[in-house]
């Protein structure tokens, strides 16, 4: 096993520490497996991908082009070559990200009478979604992984931001009112 440390702290007090908080990083990394809904690293026949909060098979299909669909029950990954899968996968994420965040953007912002200038949608590494101070809201299209609970969450956390340019408890406050139960929520995006 590799561990990092920042230059000051001792291979032996690194150690010290690892094995003094050992069973809270045992559940924390049980927590994310149980949660986590990361893609396959490379296709291959039968692997399975998360969408809406389920994992679903793909499989594959000739074709003359790459292109992943969806049929309701699986995946349908019709390809001329298994090398893009990721990106035909990204792809997928994208479009329903359009259709399906895009609806709970309009519902959520009937509902809070916020209303962003525009909503752009692409994949981010650390982030779900970002309100610029324009009001223009950027959804991560991984959302489109997680269940509906969680997009809701993320979709009303940016709308939030239209009001409140912060973090703080007003911003909060705001946040429960829509959704009450968002601490739990929020602890369940990884």
């Amino acid at each position: 096993m590799d561990l990092s440390t920042p230059w000051h702290i001792s291979r032996t007090r690194a150690l010290s520490f690892l094995r003094e908080k050992e069973r809270w990083l045992l559940d924390r990394l049980d927590f994310r497996d149980r949660h986590a809904r990361n893609d396959p690293p490379a296709f291959a026949e039968g692997c399975r991908v998360w969408y809406l909060g389920r994992s679903y098979l793909v499989h594959i299909r000739s074709a003359a082009s790459n292109r992943l669909d969806f049929d309701g029950e699986r995946f349908l990954f019709h390809c001329r070559s298994e090398e893009g899968f990721q990106t035909a996968l990204n792809r997928f994420y994208l479009r329903s990200a359009k259709r399906h965040i895009g609806a709970r953007v309009e519902v959520w912002s009937k509902r809070m009478g916020l209303f962003p200038a525009s909503v752009r949608f692409r994949r981010y590494k650390n982030r779900w979604g970002c309100c610029a101070p324009d009001d223009t809201i950027t959804f991560n299209t991984a959302l489109m992984r997680y269940e509906e609970a969680l997009v809701d969450y993320v979709v009303v956390h940016e709308l939030a931001h239209i009001r409140h340019k912060h973090h703080q408890k007003a911003f909060w406050e705001l946040v429960a009112q829509h959704i009450p139960d968002y601490r739990d929520l929020r602890k369940r995006l990884l």
